[in-house]
């Protein structure tokens, strides 16, 4: 599906449900998430019904695993949301605690990006950040990304890489 050096995208098994589970639910990571339930049931069907996306495409709700290649470890997930008529794909990464600090959103999203912009160079992409998530906020701006707002309805600065198709990104 899509392979970085370390990392790669993959459909959803339903053995990531526990590992969903676990990193869903710690302080590190939920404090900055507005996951709707987090219980385990909820996982099992989450993992169930996104277990068949395919990236990229234009599908309104994607959301894959991410894997360390050398040893196919769950480490987080991505989520990826194309609304049509903006023509625009919003990104969502969370990478579990043990796994973070280490290169791998940016390495994963670096892939995404170029994988993205070879289907759709036209689309935008967004990222929704919440204003305490210093890393996230840093990580997109070195990814190229411009700050748009605060959207205080949704609580979260407003990131995007613009497309080809806008006046921003030409």
């Amino acid at each position: 599906m899509l392979h970085t050096l370390r990392l790669s995208l993959r459909n959803f098994c339903p053995a990531d449900a526990q590992t969903l589970f676990a990193y869903r639910n710690d302080p590190r990571c939920s404090r900055y998430q507005r996951y709707g339930d987090t219980g385990p049931e909820f996982l099992r069907g989450f993992v169930q019904a996104y277990a068949a996306s395919v990236f990229p495409s234009r599908a309104e709700e994607q959301h894959y695993a991410v894997v360390r290649t050398a040893d196919g470890a769950m480490i987080g997930d991505l989520s990826v949301f194309y609304t049509e008529a903006d023509r625009c794909y919003t990104l969502g990464i969370t990478v579990a605690p043990q796994h973070q600090r280490q290169g791998c959103a940016f390495e994963l999203l670096t892939g995404v990006i170029a994988r993205l912009r070879a289907y759709d160079p036209a689309a935008d992409i967004v990222a929704l950040i919440d204003r305490e998530n210093a890393p996230s906020l840093a990580l997109f701006q070195k990814l190229g990304f411009v700050e748009e707002c605060w959207a205080e309805s949704i609580r979260s600065y407003v990131y995007t890489l613009y497309g080809t198709g806008t006046p921003q990104g030409q």
